[in-house]
């Protein structure tokens, strides 16, 4: 039995599309096209201490040679929203002395940081397509989004709100509300907000209005396929849940309004609607972007040094500078250093956690031919490799992902070759041969 790539599961104006399944693959061997390649990028501000982030040598990973900034790569527990999170070192690869100073001339320009062509001097807004929008050009094929860019952060300004861009400046513009997002990829109505408006007032799941379809079709499939169909409806179900208890029903008389989720809150949301939209094929490219340079801060996580009570920005320039955290000025030269170091040290891992919540759902997520993370390729980049002296010689570069044979659990040193040459080598592995990329052009990341 087979079934279209594009079905989807309908009633009362709701459609809830489906993962890939067995029985949407052509019968005949010599019609199949190739699985799904896709691409995720993950975006965090502010760099981090080079020294305490990149392996000392080339070569395999282990959990004992992991550097202080990246040991929570071990496993971690649970904290707020985020969930205990297994080992990723060796779903990694580390690549060290990626210079993307000659990229980007502005010391905070997030716009500029999946471009590899030179800003020129002028404003950090990419002049070429960023790499999501050249993969997408290659391994959109016909989803119904080329892509799908998201940050909670509420900065629309060209150079801090956005990191997606086409040729010619064109920015790619970014969901900044989970909900929305929902309504836009889980509803198939021309304007997502009326229909889905209207289901949220009554407050019923939209599941309940396709469980019938869903139940025809499970008749109609194979084991395996009806387990993927379950853990996909239970996984937007669980979602909707979420969404709904944040969003005030439109149907009574407000009080005083509720606090709504802060913006880690909402990035944790937003990776899990992405993940969706990967798992159904809705998409093959995913922007992911946490926070502007100034807006991402830890209050609320009981993270020690004292990070709670400052901007990540601030922590991130240790001493002497104007944006630093100023409770350290009285304290003798040596001890402030040691704080100011240990909080780059808490900031660089919190970042890593989160990374690590996002491959270890990626592993989670079961595809017809395996996991989402084995069909992806996943980047975790910044705008500014040390953030306290905004250098961006040595970025804080992380690999993850199988597509095309792409090995994990390595480090790997680009010897000062530009962005251009991280971008040749990943665009290679999506079946797209290039000898360079970039300007400065390079060819490909030897080892990479």
């Amino acid at each position: 039995m087979k079934i279209s790539r594009r079905a989807l599961l309908r009633g009362a104006g709701v459609a809830v599309a489906l993962p890939f399944l067995d029985a949407m693959r052509p019968q005949r061997a010599s019609a199949a096209p190739a699985d799904p390649k896709r691409f995720v990028a993950f975006f965090v501000p502010n760099g981090t201490d080079p020294g305490a982030w990149h392996p000392r040598t080339a070569g395999p990973l282990s959990a004992e040679g992991l550097t202080p900034a990246l040991v929570d790569m071990k496993g971690f527990a649970a904290e707020r929203e985020w969930p205990a999170g297994d080992p990723i070192w060796s779903d990694v690869t580390m690549v060290s002395d990626v210079d993307h100073q000659v990229i980007c001339s502005e010391i905070h320009s997030p716009a500029m940081a999946l471009c590899a062509h030179t800003d020129g001097g002028g404003q950090s807004v990419p002049r070429k397509a960023t790499l999501d929008q050249y993969l997408a050009d290659h391994i959109a094929a016909e989803t119904p989004y080329r892509s799908i860019n998201v940050s909670p952060t509420g900065d629309t300004a060209v150079t801090q709100g956005f990191t997606s861009f086409r040729d010619g400046g064109q920015v790619e513009d970014a969901f900044r509300d989970p909900a929305r997002l929902f309504d836009t990829l889980f509803s198939n109505l021309g304007d997502p907000s009326e229909g889905m408006d209207d289901i949220r007032r009554r407050r019923a799941s939209v599941l309940d209005w396709v469980r019938e379809d869903a139940r025809r079709l499970n008749q109609r499939l194979g084991a395996a396929d009806r387990a993927r169909v379950e853990q996909h409806l239970e996984s937007v179900f669980e979602l909707e849940k979420q969404i709904q208890s944040t969003t005030q029903s439109s149907c009574t008389v407000p009080g005083e309004p509720p606090r709504g989720l802060d913006l880690h809150g909402k990035f944790k949301q937003m990776i899990d609607l992405g993940l969706l939209a990967l798992t159904c094929d809705l998409t093959r490219v995913l922007v992911l972007q946490y926070s502007n340079s100034w807006g991402l801060d830890f209050a609320g996580y009981d993270l020690p040094d004292g990070v709670g009570d400052w901007s990540d920005h601030f922590i991130s320039h240790k001493l002497g500078d104007r944006d630093r955290a100023t409770d350290l000025d009285g304290l003798p030269q040596a001890e402030a250093m040691r704080i100011a170091n240990a909080r780059v040290v808490q900031t660089s891992r919190f970042k890593v956690r989160r990374f690590a919540y996002l491959l270890n759902a990626m592993k989670a997520a079961t595809t017809a031919t395996g996991n989402l993370l084995d069909e992806s390729l996943v980047l975790y980049t910044s705008e500014n490799g040390d953030g306290d002296s905004h250098g961006r010689k040595n970025m804080p570069i992380m690999l993850a992902g199988h597509v095309g044979g792409f090995q994990t659990g390595r480090a790997v040193r680009a010897n000062n070759a530009p962005t251009g040459g991280l971008h040749c080598s990943i665009i290679n592995y999506f079946g797209v041969e290039l000898s360079k990329y970039g300007d400065p052009a390079s060819g490909p990341i030897a080892g990479l």
